[in-house]
């Protein structure tokens, strides 16, 4: 294992600047990477109608001169096309659609191919100018994994698959075998937890190294004591209506009078449509998304922190952060054995529940103030993972 500095490319679809989830891990880990002292280019697609900051021609001058303490963002406009971008958006009755997207995957692996197309005279001049010895791309769609293939042939370099979302929630039945082998030749997996590794042992046959998400440093500072009041706070996307609908009857179980409900998420419509049984007997307030220090004021006010569960996409990051609070977590439906297990690593308490009655009960049985490890949640920082995540990229076979 070498422990000097590497050159590396990164892919994903999200563009660092949008507001969502899915531009949170490749970003930060590029930023880490950066900071360990590696050359890391981040290949994204533009925000919509930003063009692109450098052209093929442009781009060999502007690598030269970057200064690498940071990530290389590189943003490729996708190339204009009605019909992909009608089929994303369901602007096409469905006997149309289905056969259409099977043929995009099969003809082009994706169904982003614009956006393909767009970074593709990129491509070479990476290989050439930059000279990437790893390129990593996430499984946010299948085109990020066609780039980071293709622009690692030119360099002759190795590539290694991120498998960030479920493969079977996103690639449809008949084409997930398929498809996968088509991205068979990656040197080495990566997953974002052990839910998706088994996912990837499923659909890939391999043995992928879980490499979580992190955590910003900010966490590691113990929250300042501050009287709790009657609040339950809840975070975060509120995924299935039922299970929304669930937790709110939860908590008007729970609820005698005079407590305050606050949402803080961007979802404000749908909580405040959800909540509206509760507006009689608790305060409802909705602040929207909120930095880490108000997340910390509101979080050392609150009886507890409620989260909805996707079940749906395996396992939620947010779950360390919210531990990071000292605070009870709750949430609705029940949570896995492997986040259980990362909240008794943590030394912090995660309430499972199936039912608003257990929400209810758990709620009325939260244990009073506590610490988790910050000796243990230091190696949940983004700055701990991306030295893990080195490791691959070192240690890849010749």
């Amino acid at each position: 294992m070498t422990e000097r500095p590497m050159r590396l490319v990164f892919v994903n679809h999200a563009h660092p600047e949008t507001p969502h989830i899915s531009a949170v891990r490749v970003r930060e880990f590029a930023r880490a990477c950066a900071a360990l002292g590696h050359q890391v280019v981040l290949l994204t697609e533009t925000p919509p109608g930003r063009a692109p900051d450098w052209t093929p021609e442009t781009l060999p001058a502007a690598l030269k001169e970057h200064d690498w303490r940071r990530p290389f963002l590189l943003a490729c406009a996708p190339v204009p096309g009605r019909l992909v971008k009608r089929l994303r958006e369901e602007r096409m009755i469905a006997p149309m659609r289905k056969p259409l997207i099977a043929a995009a995957y099969l003809t082009r692996s994706g169904v982003f191919s614009d956006w393909q197309d767009g970074s593709r005279p990129y491509w070479p001049v990476l290989a050439t100018a930059f000279r990437p010895e790893a390129a990593w791309a996430t499984f946010l769609n299948t085109d990020a994994l066609v780039i980071a293939r293709e622009i690692a042939r030119l360099a002759g370099c190795k590539w290694v698959m991120d498998m960030k979302d479920p493969w079977s929630a996103f690639i449809r039945v008949p084409l997930r075998r398929l498809i996968a082998r088509r991205f068979s030749d990656g040197a080495a997996l990566t997953a974002l937890s052990q839910s998706h590794a088994e996912e990837v042992r499923h659909w890939f046959g391999r043995k992928p190294t879980v490499i979580y998400s992190g955590i910003s440093d900010d966490f590691l500072a113990a929250p300042a004591p501050h009287p709790q009041t009657r609040r339950i706070l809840i975070v975060g996307g509120l995924y299935g209506q039922k299970d929304l609908e669930a937790v709110i009857r939860g908590i008007g179980l729970w609820a005698k009078g005079g407590e305050t409900v606050t949402y803080a998420g961007a979802e404000i419509e749908r909580f405040l449509a959800a909540a509206k049984t509760l507006s009689d007997t608790v305060n409802l307030e909705t602040p929207g998304y909120v930095d880490l220090t108000r997340l910390r004021a509101l979080a050392a006010d609150s009886v507890a922190l409620v989260y909805v569960r996707s079940p749906r996409a395996l396992y939620q990051h947010k779950l360390i952060e919210l531990l990071a609070l000292d605070r009870p977590v709750l949430c609705l439906p029940g949570e896995s054995r492997e986040a259980h297990a990362i909240a008794d690593d943590l030394g912090g308490k995660l309430i499972s529940c199936a039912t608003p009655a257990e929400l209810a009960a758990g709620l009325a049985t939260t244990p009073g103030p506590f610490s988790v490890s910050r000796e243990r949640l230091a190696d949940y920082t983004w700055k701990a993972r991306a030295k893990q995540l080195m490791k691959i990229f070192e240690t890849l076979p010749d």
